[in-house]
């Protein structure tokens, strides 16, 4: 079942319907607000959008990376799982 939650994001409230729990969707709100702040701490960007679009290009590159990491060790594990075969047999 979906909840209502208020964020606010930045100063902006939001509000959205999760079917993740309050702390999971507070865990979000601190990222995405951290993320925000480090972006206006290591730019000259000065409008909001401009801190929202670059905060969300640097997490889509962490996403990305992330996804790449895990389908490495995806195939490194199946690698692995079939030595441990090819050696039981």
């Amino acid at each position: 079942m979906k909840k209502v939650a208020e964020l606010k994001i930045y100063g902006h409230k939001l509000v959205v319907k999760s079917e993740e729990g309050e702390d999971y969707i507070r865990a979000v709100e601190d990222y995405l607000n951290n993320k925000i702040e480090e972006v206006k701490e290591t730019t000259k960007a000065v409008s909001t959008l401009d801190l929202a679009l670059l905060a969300a290009l640097n997490i889509t590159g962490e996403v990305l990376k992330s996804k790449e990491m895990l389908e490495r060790l995806g195939r490194k594990s199946e690698e692995l799982a079939e030595l441990i075969d090819r050696r039981l047999v």
